[in-house]
């Protein structure tokens, strides 16, 4: 048997022992005032069906709240007094129906809601009989399988669930040296050869056929660069990165020559320091460093600036400074930090589709048996059976199968452990089936604690919230042992839903925790008031329209006034201009185009007909396409005179033009103008002028005769 044989028998030999000694008991914890009690002396245990814990610490009352225990306010004045010392009779408890807990103690008994999780008091209530009371256990079971006990001086003790825990192991174990193994850089290529490294920075392959060390720092003086090679990993033939404590680059083992790695440019943002590599099932690589752990797909060789495989960082881990990778069989990233292990779960592709799923972050701690120590560098690997073996910086080891940290179910929905309003807690915190009642204008600083209740592992669990009707978006929660606070601060008034959810390793998210509520507006924001604001708007409308009416009524009555007057002035202008003038002139004795157009067309009218005797008022009506009484009306309005007046005027007027501009006689005027008697022309002439015709036409001749001398 050779020397190789016999080694990998004992060290199957060792894996088994080991495997015997894995089969750990859970680890105890305890919860005391540090936690929230009030004393360490814990008196009663009662699981609500909430999932949370009501703990009676000799009369104070408190209740878990995931990441320890809060006070339930109780005025012990209110409650119902026992007549006797029940020393003999101890602790006790009753459920009425499924909403209401009884609970007693030596002196006094107590009705606790669990709808609002707050004390009620009843003076009226009669209780049939104490002895209806069961005795309060010691120790209780949560809704997990986990043991409550309570003690009279140290506060809770609690075991969680039983379940396989990791093993520590210390320098002696063969695990601890085959995964020390791994620290070294020694790769096996394709072709048999070995990259292998020499001191800080030379690196070369071990030829197989004669052992002899080809050195690639003569041909490739670039890795001179490079201050101390740290490993190697094959990414794909003939690829392979080769990552060192001030960067890393590409090595092309074909024909030797050196390629930028591209992931390096963001990386670099962070730090130069690589101190692991490993390439997971899937073609994805992670890279491990001095402050961040990251991941790239390197489907194109080599990478191209701008392509779709770009480097990420991942987000979550307990401790950025990354010591170790190993993929295990399910293809999950196992991370060795400076502060314990975490791992990189990968998750289904969404809808059963081909593209690569999401992947979520698990911290592991003292709660599933992994110490918060830093793990050596490089110094991890998994063994033939699928354990997972972890180096410590102390040279100890731990050692575990995977599915010993799993999660077997996701948590359930969380519950709403405390709801301040403006800092203050809500006496009534709601639930499903007491919801918040309406909050005033003012009270819009909200913050809700909330827990999924995880009591046996809750780093494990994480949470996301929102608050519908100011956001869509959900918000990463800030564990803190199992515990989320969302603050909400100057919310405006409005109707809002707050919604929480709880995920575990699963990666499944919880149904959700929704309180609804309302703030409501200040009274002069309120449908009333704005109705009132409404109505005042409308009414001091009205009464505006109505001013501006009124004053548009006055200003239109003045400019009718002063319009009345003005066509006053212009008729007694036009009535006198067509007395005490001769010359007829349409434009002067009419107040606007209408009446000028239509004194124009009387005055053809009669023109053409001067001479007629017998033209009267029937025919100008006919000439002006108008009916006698309209004519009639038209003219007392225009000149104050009637049709008749305005014919003989007219004859007058051209008549006296005559008498001045021409020597014709008297009687020939007269029959020019449609007189047939210069008798009645001379009359009519007379009352229109004041004279004569002979007189009026003498003043004329003697005027001329002097113009001429």
């Amino acid at each position: 048997m050779s020397h190789r044989s016999t080694k990998r028998i004992l060290i199957c030999c060792l894996a088994l022992l080991s495997l015997t000694l894995s089969w750990a008991k859970p680890m105890l914890r305890q919860w005391g005032v540090q936690d929230g009690l009030p004393t360490g002396e814990v008196r009663q245990i009662i699981a609500l069906p909430n999932r949370q814990m009501l703990v009676n610490c000799e009369g104070v009352f408190c209740i878990s709240s995931g990441a320890g225990f809060s006070v339930v306010p109780c005025d012990r004045r209110k409650t119902f007094q026992l007549e006797h010392f029940l020393d003999s009779v101890g602790y006790g408890y009753q459920w009425q129906g499924d909403s209401l807990l009884w609970l007693r103690d030596f002196y006094r008994i107590y009705l606790f809601d669990i709808r609002t999780r707050a004390f009620c008091y009843d003076r009226d209530c009669r209780l049939a009989s104490l002895g209806e009371f069961s005795s309060s256990p010691t120790s209780v079971t949560d809704w997990q399988g986990g043991t409550w006990t309570g003690t009279l001086a140290d506060g809770i003790v609690y075991l969680p669930p039983e379940r396989t825990m990791p093993v520590n192991v210390d320098n002696s174990d063969s695990l601890v040296a085959v995964a020390r193994k791994v620290e070294k850089l020694d790769l096996l290529l394709a072709d048999s050869r070995r990259l292998q490294s020499r001191g800080l920075n030379q690196i070369g392959y071990l030829m197989s056929n004669d052992n002899h060390f080809v050195s690639l720092n003569n041909r490739l003086p670039q890795l001179n660069h490079y201050r101390n090679i740290v490993g190697a990993c094959a990414i794909g033939e003939p690829w392979v990165v080769l990552y060192t404590q001030n960067g890393a680059c590409l090595l092309d083992t074909k024909v030797d020559t050196l390629a930028t790695f591209t992931p390096a440019e963001v990386i670099g943002e962070y730090t130069d320091k690589y101190n692991c590599m490993v390439q997971g099932r899937d073609g994805t690589l992670w890279i491990g460093t001095q402050n961040g752990l990251f991941k790239t797909h390197p489907k194109l060789l080599p990478w191209k600036e701008g392509s779709d495989y770009l480097c990420e960082r991942v987000e979550g881990l307990a401790n950025n400074c990354i010591r170790s990778l190993v993929a295990d069989h399910e293809g999950n990233i196992w991370v060795g930090t400076a502060q314990g292990i975490s791992k990189i779960e990968k998750l289904s592709p969404p809808n059963g589709g081909s593209r690569r799923g999401a992947s979520t972050v698990i911290n592991y701690g003292e709660d599933d048996g992994i110490p918060p120590v830093s793990m050596m560098e490089r110094a991890a690997c998994m063994t033939d059976d699928g354990r997972l073996v972890f180096v410590h910086h102390n040279s100890t080891a731990t050692v575990f199968r995977p599915e010993w940290l799993d999660d077997e179910a996701s948590p359930c929905e969380p519950v709403l452990t405390t709801l301040l309003v403006n800092g203050q807690p809500e006496p009534s915190t709601p639930s499903s089936t007491n919801l918040l009642r309406p909050l005033s204008f003012d009270e819009n600083y909200l913050t809700f604690q909330f827990s999924a209740l995880d009591y046996a592992h809750p780093s494990h669990v994480r949470y996301r919230y929102r608050l519908c009707g100011l956001e869509e978006e959900w918000h990463t929660g800030s564990e803190s042992g199992g515990l989320t606070v969302a603050d909400y601060k100057a919310l405006s008034p409005g109707d809002y839903v707050f919604e929480a959810q709880a995920a575990s390793a699963d990666g499944q998210w919880s149904d959700a925790l929704t309180v609804p509520f309302t703030i409501l507006p200040p009274w002069w924001l309120t449908w009333w008031a704005k109705l009132g604001y409404s109505l005042i708007a409308l009414m001091g409308l009205m009464l505006l329209i109505n001013y501006y009416l009124k004053r548009k009524r006055v200003a239109l009555e003045r400019e009718n006034d002063e319009r009345v007057n003005r066509l006053f002035e212009l008729r007694d202008a036009a009535r006198h201009q067509f007395a005490e003038s001769t010359a007829i002139d349409p434009e002067k004795i009419s107040a606007n185009v209408e009446e000028e157009e239509l004194v124009k067309r009387m005055l053809a009218a009669i023109n053409e007909n001067l001479d007629n005797e017998d033209y009267g008022v029937d025919q100008l009506a006919r000439d002006v396409a108008m009916s006698r009484s309209s004519l009639y009306d038209k003219l007392r309005t225009m000149l104050g005179i009637s049709p008749a007046d305005f014919i003989r005027n007219v004859r007058l007027k051209h008549a006296a033009e005559l008498l001045v501009n021409t020597q014709l006689s008297i009687a020939e005027v007269s029959e020019r103008v449609g007189f047939n008697s210069p008798r009645i022309f001379s009359s009519n002439f007379k009352k229109m002028f004041g004279v004569l015709p002979s007189d009026y036409r003498s003043p004329k001749e003697n005027e001329t005769q002097a113009t001429t001398y």
